[in-house]
């Protein structure tokens, strides 16, 4: 393994304490795909305006692109009047459907919340008396809080910008197929190191997040347990053992803290060192390609443009993913 190893105390461990059940991971895939159908036309009316938004944005290089290919064949007529005009209709036209996709996916986040809450709540009134009494209160209370919380961000952005950056980076690599497919070859260069640093990182990260969620859970169970049983510990002169008890909970948690962000902290390099292989391949290869009359100068600029506008939803999507597999442990919790 590469870099820190993971505390050897884990909070999620179902020997280690008597919480509430964590649901399983069928159990919440299912749940998932019942909220994605409860929404389904809103999910395919989000889809449908990031496409035009995403084919808007692909004017500009196909034309600086065109315009690339007029002057290195020397020719005399370079419509600038007209490529310009064109430019202009689709930054527009790009720039309105963007806010639609920002309205929409935000729309869509609030309205899947809306329902996750309402089944929380109906969920957690139909729990028995002697679950939440052996649990304690202060697990019931970290759900309700930070498990809600983490839910709410992604709920309203993770979700709506995952599905935006898949559909624009499949729409980016149409268009470079279209343009050049030679140099859509020459990105899939890039893509062995962004499949072994994800799968190194995602097959560590669900495990580490859901361990800090439950160190962060005992944490606010010691509290939450010492403040209503304070005069008791007062009497019994308990409090010692009860502030030792909370600080070593508290390490435990930080370890676990430091754990996924050491994680992170290998994760985002990576992702670094793929934009600047993607971009690189590109123009060396496109460059070969050219001096040997294989694609047209034109078709280089046009498939660079499109390559460096892959950086962009690449991040969207490792970004939000990486906030989606904390929501999914919180999900998993509720």
């Amino acid at each position: 393994m590469i870099g820190v190893a993971p505390p050897d105390y884990d909070p999620a461990a179902p020997t280690t304490a008597t919480t509430l059940p964590v649901g399983a991971a069928t159990t919440v895939r299912a749940y998932v795909t019942e909220l994605f159908r409860r929404h389904r036309r809103a999910f395919l009316l989000l889809i449908a305006v990031n496409t035009v938004a995403v084919i808007a944005s692909m004017a500009g290089p196909y034309l600086l692109g065109g315009l690339v290919e007029r002057v290195s064949d020397g020719s005399r007529e370079l419509r600038l009047e007209l490529t310009a005009g064109l430019f202009v209709l689709a930054l527009a036209v790009q720039a309105v459907f963007v806010r639609q996709v920002r309205l929409r996916g935000a729309m869509l986040g609030e309205r899947m919340l809306a329902d996750l809450r309402e089944d929380f709540l109906v969920r957690s009134v139909g729990l028995p008396p002697g679950v939440l009494e052996r649990a304690g209160t202060g697990d019931l209370l970290s759900r309700i809080t930070t498990d809600i919380d983490r839910l709410a961000n992604a709920m309203r952005e993770a979700v709506p910008q995952l599905a935006i950056g898949v559909v624009w980076a499949l729409l980016l690599l149409g268009g470079l197929v279209v343009t050049a497919p030679p140099l859509a070859a020459a990105v899939l260069i890039a893509v062995p190191v962004l499949v072994i640093g994800c799968r190194w990182y995602f097959k560590r990260a669900p495990s580490g997040y859901r361990s800090e969620a439950a160190g962060y859970a005992a944490v606010a169970a010691a509290l939450a347990e010492t403040v209503d049983a304070g005069h008791t510990i007062e009497a019994h002169r308990l409090g010692a053992r009860r502030v030792a008890l909370s600080e070593q909970r508290i390490s435990q948690w930080v370890a676990w803290e430091r754990y996924t962000l050491w994680l992170r902290s290998v994760l985002f390099p990576v992702i670094n060192t793929v934009h600047l292989l993607v971009l690189g391949s590109v123009l060396m290869v496109g460059g070969v390609f050219v001096l040997r009359g294989w694609i047209g100068v034109g078709q280089l600029t046009t498939g660079a443009l499109i390559a460096q506008m892959l950086v962009d939803p690449v991040n969207l999507i490792l970004r939000w993913y990486d906030e989606v597999q904390v929501a999914q442990v919180s999900l998993a919790r509720l």
